[in-house]
């Protein structure tokens, strides 16, 4: 069965600057219902950017299914630094994800038991990134849930397909540089993030 966390890899909206915010929401949608909705915030200070969400749903799929997703991402001088995801259905911890930054270099820990030290991502381009801006001419995207670049393709104009490494896909949809949705395909469930 596909990871429930890549159903939500779905981040952030929410401009920052200094000390102005704005909070951003996206509704969750299973077919036409709603079922949740994803909070989004950004925030500079000086060299450091962080991306947080919060994302909470609710719907039946053979029984009833309760998903919490939160997501952090912090880069320090344009590269990811930190970043923390973890999704819980009914309470209990279905995936989880950390990259850390220890003397210079990345401690990776993936749910259950994946644990290893590697270089820091080079790509500036991320999941959080993509909820600000269009990655236009970007083939791929360091995915925070996967902790691992994943490519990115262009199939029309505004719209961007990132394939997860269990070869599902999600598909951005953005009109004038914003982006408007993501929808999430499984097989078995298809969801739809939209902007409020």
């Amino acid at each position: 069965m596909p990871s429930l966390k890549s159903h939500f890899v779905a981040v952030l909206a929410l401009v920052c600057c200094g000390a102005q915010a704005q909070n951003g929401t996206f509704q969750i949608l299973h077919g036409d219902q709603v079922v949740g909705s994803i909070v989004v915030e950004r925030s500079i200070k000086g060299n450091s950017t962080a991306y947080s969400m919060v994302s909470l749903s609710s719907f039946v799929l053979v029984w009833k299914r309760s998903i919490r997703t939160t997501m952090t991402t912090q880069y320090i001088n344009g590269q990811v630094t930190d970043c923390h995801s973890t999704v819980r259905m009914n309470n209990t911890v279905q995936d989880s994800s950390r990259l850390r930054t220890v003397a210079g270099k990345g401690l990776y820990f993936i749910h259950p038991s994946a644990v290893y030290g590697a270089d820091l991502p080079t790509n500036a381009w991320t999941t959080a990134r993509m909820y600000y801006e269009e990655p236009t001419g970007i083939a791929s995207i360091f995915v925070e849930s996967a902790l691992k670049d994943c490519p990115l393709d262009l199939i029309a104009a505004g719209e961007y397909r990132l394939t997860l490494p269990n070869k599902t896909r999600n598909h951005y949809i953005y009109r004038n540089g914003t982006l408007q949705e993501i929808r999430v395909d499984r097989g078995w469930v298809d969801l739809v993030f939209r902007r409020n």
